[in-house]
């Protein structure tokens, strides 16, 4: 298999959005967030969940374009991917390539203790949003809760010692612009996709809205993560250093102009690695 076929058929531009929160999730247990200081990082732990979430991330690509595919939502040439629909891969190679990277993520995720069950919860997630969530509109709470909080509480929890209620609690409230930055690539898809996802009688959030409503919604998303800094920096809840993720601002701007996916990807890493470096840098601790 082409390699320019393969990167298009996992939609590799995405993986920010596995990337940023298990990098978050990390941060926060390797400097003691939510246990008073006492942190914690296994190497080899944070390489196996990294790896489980980015093979899960890419076969739940794969696993949507399959179903989109056969269920007649996408038709033409530059539906999806475009490997299914150009004839690049046929449904049977591409089921294939998908289970073997969702079977993958489950060996290498599962590596660390305690953490099987995290794993098949988001094997779950990946197969019931292409398979059925989606068309009913849930697409985006599903990734919101698996892909922004997910994966930030399932990395927290890997490494800190002990994990408490309470520490969960915290790292899922740090996720926030994390989730929102994640939902801005899911919905500039859906925004690019509405009008055949109307015909094909998909629910999204764009297409439930008006093209009007769903491109004031995108801005929420891209530029509700600015808005939470500068409320946490103010209340005193993030350091000072964190109003760097500012620099992302023209970034967030072309992404709203532009509307493309991998712009927002790329955004997300952008503004993803600005907040985590200033949570790293921390020396005072919360909770």
């Amino acid at each position: 298999m082409r390699l320019r076929i393969l990167w298009r058929a996992t939609r590799s531009y995405s993986l920010p959005a596995s990337v940023v929160p298990v990098l978050l999730g990390t941060v926060l247990a390797a400097r003691g967030f939510g246990n008073g200081g006492r942190g914690h990082f296994e190497l080899g732990s944070f390489f196996c969940v990294l790896l489980g979430a980015m093979l899960a991330h890419v076969g739940a690509n794969i696993l949507n374009d399959y179903f989109d595919f056969a269920h007649g939502v996408d038709t033409r040439p530059e539906h999806g991917s475009g490997v299914l629909t150009r004839g690049e891969l046929s449904a049977r190679q591409a089921l294939g390539l998908a289970l073997g990277f969702l079977a993958a993520a489950f060996v290498w995720g599962a590596q660390p203790a305690f953490v099987g069950w995290w794993v098949l919860i988001g094997l779950g997630c990946a197969v019931l949003y292409s398979a059925l969530l989606k068309r009913f509109g849930l697409g985006d709470l599903l990734i919101v809760l698996s892909f922004g909080v997910g994966l930030t509480v399932g990395a927290y929890g890997v490494q800190i010692r002990p994990l408490t209620p309470h520490g969960c609690l915290l790292a899922a409230l740090y996720s926030v612009p994390i989730c929102l930055l994640v939902d801005a690539i899911l919905h500039a898809n859906n925004l690019r996709d509405a009008p055949n996802d109307r015909s094909a009688r998909v629910r999204t959030i764009a297409t439930v809205l008006s093209p009007a409503g769903g491109e004031r919604f995108q801005l929420f998303l891209l530029f509700g993560p600015l808005a939470f800094v500068l409320a946490a920096v103010g209340s005193g809840w993030l350091p000072l250093w964190s109003l760097a993720t500012l620099a992302a601002t023209p970034l967030l701007w072309r992404a709203a102009r532009t509307g493309s996916v991998e712009g927002t990807a790329q955004t997300h890493l952008v503004f993803g690695l600005l907040y985590i470096g200033s949570l790293l840098l921390r020396p005072v601790f919360i909770g």
